[in-house]
Formats: C-alpha cells, sequence, structure tokens
C-alpha cells in the first residue's frame, strides 16, 4: 500500500512540534503499560434472512402470452343447425394483442379472437357446402384466474370464462337460410370450458416457474466469497436452511415475497467445498418484508495491521529546533484498555508512546471510532506539558486515523459481496437484482490475541424482476370431435 504525502506530513509537523518543547522523551501518565490480551476467541454468528420480493411484470407477462398464442389458438367441428348431417369446422384466430389485468386477487384475461366457421357437410349435399360463403365474426373472451405456486415453484392457475362478448353477430348463411349461431356457440364454449381452460392450466404450470430465479439466489449465498485475500485467507459462505415464499398480486406485476434463512460461516480452506443444499419444496409464507436482516462475519489479523502501519511510517525521521527524531517500530496489540498502539522512537529522543481507546463503529456516521484515546509516554528526559496534546493529536490522527480508514473499508465492503455473489454472472440475462438503503445497524467489535474481529449486523432492500420467461413451442389447442345432436 503506497504513503500518503499528505498524512506524513502532518504526521511531521506535529511530532516536530512535539520536539520543539523537550530535549528529551516523555513520562508515563499511567503506573503501567496496557497488558495485551493472550487469548483467542471464537465468534458465533446469528442467524441471517434475506427478504427478497421476486417480481414479474404484467407487461411482461402479457408480452409472453402473445408469444405464446399466435395466429391459430382453437379449432374444432359443430353442428351448426338442428341436424346432425351439417357440420361446420371452426377455426378461432388470435389477430389482436391478449390484454391482461389484475382484479383484486385474480388475474384478468381478455382474449380478441377471429372466429371463422365453414362448413363442410351439409344434409343438401357437396354443392351447398361449396356455395356457403365462411362465416367470419370476432369476440371477446374474457377469462380469471388465481395464481399460487405449486411445491416446485411452478405458476399454478384455475381458469375460468367469465364472459363472452361477440363484436359482430356470428350469422351463417345457408341459402335463403341465415342462421344465429350465437346461442349455440356459447353453448359450445360452455360445455367445453374445462378442456379448454385445463389445457391453458397446463401450458401455464409447464412455462411459467419462478424456479430458477430461486434456485439462483438458493445456490449462490452458499458459494464461498472470499473475505480476505492475505495469509490467514478466508472465505465466507452461507447455510441456507429453509426458503418460504408468498404470491401477491399487484397492479404491475406478480410478486412472490421470498423469505430465506441462512447462517453464515467462515472457512480458511474451499478444496473440500460440501456441495450446496437442494432447493426444498415450496412452502407458504405467513408474513411478507422488503427488508433483509443479515449478519456477517470479518477479521483482521494484528500481523497484518502493524505491516501497514509500519510501512508507513517505519524509519520516517523528523528534525525540529535542531533535533532530530525516528520512528523505529509501530505496534498495535488488543489489551485491557482496548486497542493499544505502541511507537518506538530513536535518534535524539528515544522512548515509546503508548495510546489506547475503544475501538467502535458509530452507525450514525457509517464510520469506525477510537473511544477514549489516552496515550502514556515513558523515556529518560521530562517532557513538557506543552507537548502532550501535540503527541496525542500525532497519534490520534495520523496512526489511529490509517487504522480506522482500513478497518472501515473492511466492514463497509463485506455486505455487497452478497449482492454481488446473487447478481453476477450470466443470471443478469434472467434476473436483476439489486440492494438498496444498505445500512449498518451496529458492529460488535471483539479483539483477541491475534485477530480483531467484527460481527456486522446489517440490512437492506431486496428488489428481484425476472425478466423474461422461455416461451417455447406455440399453443394451438384442438377439442374433441362434434357432438351429434
Amino acid at each position: 500500500m503506497k504513503s500518503s504525502p499528505r498524512l506524513f506530513i502532518l504526521f511531521a509537523l506535529m511530532l516536530s512540534t512535539t520536539l520543539w518543547s523537550c530535549k528529551g522523551c516523555f513520562q508515563s501518565k499511567f503506573e503501567k503499560d496496557p497488558e495485551p490480551i493472550t487469548e483467542n476467541f471464537t465468534i458465533d454468528v446469528p442467524v441471517s434472512t434475506f427478504n427478497i420480493p421476486i417480481h414479474y411484470q404484467i407487461k411482461n407477462f402479457e408480452a409472453w402470452i402473445n408469444t405464446k398464442i399466435t395466429g391459430k389458438f382453437l379449432e374444432t367441428t359443430i353442428n351448426p343447425l338442428q341436424n346432425a348431417k351439417d357440420e361446420a369446422f371452426l377455426i378461432f384466430n388470435k389477430t389482436n394483442p391478449i390484454k391482461i389485468t389484475v382484479a383484486g386477487n385474480e388475474l384478468v384475461c381478455s382474449f380478441p379472437l377471429q372466429v371463422i366457421a365453414t362448413l363442410t357437410k351439409s344434409r343438401f349435399g357437396k354443392m351447398m357446402t361449396a356455395q356457403v360463403e365462411p362465416l367470419k365474426t370476432e369476440v371477446l373472451i374474457q377469462l380469471r384466474t388465481p395464481v399460487r405456486l405449486d411445491a416446485n415453484w411452478d405458476i399454478i392457475t384455475k381458469f375460468r370464462i367469465t364472459s363472452v362478448q361477440w363484436i359482430h353477430e356470428p350469422v351463417l348463411q345457408i341459402g335463403p337460410v341465415k342462421q344465429n349461431l350465437k346461442r349455440k356457440l356459447n353453448k359450445w364454449l360452455e360445455e367445453n370450458e374445462t378442456q379448454l381452460t385445463k389445457t391453458l392450466d397446463r401450458e401455464m404450470r409447464q412455462s411459467v416457474s419462478l424456479e430458477p430465479a430461486i434456485s439462483k439466489i438458493w445456490y449462490d449465498l452458499q458459494k464461498p466469497m472470499i473475505i480476505h485475500r492475505k495469509q490467514p485467507m478466508a472465505w465466507m459462505k452461507f447455510t441456507c436452511n429453509s426458503i418460504e415464499g408468498k404470491i401477491v398480486l399487484q397492479p404491475d406485476a406478480i410478486s412472490c415475497f421470498t423469505s430465506v434463512q441462512a447462517k453464515m460461516s467462515m472457512m480458511t480452506d474451499t478444496a473440500n467445498l460440501q456441495q450446496p443444499t437442494k432447493l426444498p419444496p415450496f412452502k407458504q409464507l405467513s408474513t411478507e418484508s422488503p427488508t433483509s436482516d443479515f449478519y456477517l462475519y470479518a477479521f483482521a489479523s494484528f500481523d497484518e495491521i502493524n505491516e501497514e502501519v509500519n510501512k508507513l511510517f517505519k524509519g520516517k525521521k523528523i528534525s525540529a529546533k535542531g533535533y532530530t527524531v525516528s520512528i523505529k517500530n509501530i505496534r498495535a496489540y488488543a489489551s485491557e484498555a482496548g486497542l493499544s498502539v505502541e511507537v518506538k522512537t530513536g535518534k535524539d529522543i528515544k522512548g515509546k508512546m503508548i495510546a489506547s481507546g475503544k475501538l467502535e463503529f458509530e452507525t450514525a456516521t457509517q464510520t469506525m471510532v477510537i473511544r477514549n484515546f489516552e496515550y502514556s509516554v515513558s523515556s529518560n528526559n521530562t517532557m513538557v506539558n506543552a507537548g502532550d496534546e501535540f503527541v496525542h493529536d500525532m497519534i490520534r490522527d495520523t496512526i489511529a486515523s490509517k487504522l480506522i480508514l482500513n478497518l472501515d473499508s473492511l466492514i463497509l465492503t463485506l455486505p455487497p459481496l452478497v449482492e454481488k455473489a446473487i447478481a453476477k454472472g450470466k443470471s443478469g440475462k434472467i434476473i436483476d437484482i439489486s440492494f438498496e438503503n444498505l445500512y449498518v445497524k451496529d458492529c460488535d467489535i471483539i479483539m483477541g490475541k491475534d485477530l480483531v474481529h467484527f460481527k456486522i449486523h446489517a440490512v437492506a432492500d431486496a428488489d428481484l424482476n425476472l425478466k423474461k420467461l422461455n416461451t417455447g413451442k406455440k399453443l394451438n389447442i384442438k377439442t374433441t370431435a362434434v357432438k351429434k345432436e
């Protein structure tokens, strides 16, 4: 890591002012130096709750169904008249877009269809069938359905026809006779409603599933995410324990409020990584929330901390008023007084300074602070009181600021790792996920002999949108043969 020129100039100015006030080093303000902590700790991280609402926009669903149903949608054979020898072949073509809206807890699908009825058999013979012009008219069929999920995370519908509106009366002219087929066609739709709606329900179940998006989240949370690249290298991963969901129809989207319970663990080796657990069956969620509440773990080793600050300050020489002081070594360690920083000096002024304070994460500013930062100094000379404050300021504003900057970065970059893990790779073509209002609620800091541990409690509002569904083959319904009357 490169040293900061401004930081070093500030360090030099403060220490030079201190040297100008004395010719020697410093007496201790404490009876003895803070004792180092000699034990290490194991950190337990609570279970996290990832609440991720998954939305599929109604406009996208509408575009999907219009791609699924094109051209000839339905075909059948009926008796247009009262004689069983008369038969007509009916084709329902989709010529205009299907419209989908939401009414309460149901989807409303309006199917505008062109109906073409061609007389294929007549009791008057083939000459009559050839002379009869095909019937062409339009009808608007409205279907409604509730929406739920099955155990496989597939969308389950239960369509029913709620209205049939003829744009033009379906009149078939056979010779001088005009036959209005409205009642007959309405009756046919009523009798064949189950066959028609079951076909739609089956296609919906086979084609519309939240399983790919849910599985993506479930598996990616369980992949190791590196949190410490230097030795000791470390990865974090979540073990997903349970998942629940709840389908809610909104004016512009089909939403599934998904809640994943997961517990973070840390690992130092990925060679023998266990396979992620499989996505469990869908289970109903009782209450939905957009806010995720998760717990993360991070650490910094004192060896790494001391390596960084010594790169910045060790060997630096500062001269003032004819005296020169050099920084021989800096050592940060955990003590009974909190975080202690020992600075050893050489050249004209030989001795050491030890500053100690409580390391805390301040949620109001989302930054690290050192509370009650006090210091002690020791040497074989006396320091005038005016110099005490300069030494205190120098340690607080230089070495301490360097420590805080690094630890701040460690804490605040960890939560976005989770977002990146879920939203990376090829899934970006299918899903679009974001975490907003990311906020660290609190951060417990536990210091041991070798490590500073950070138990981070963060919240964020997640949002996931499905971009598209696979269309599959086109839908063409053929009903059973004509019923003889």
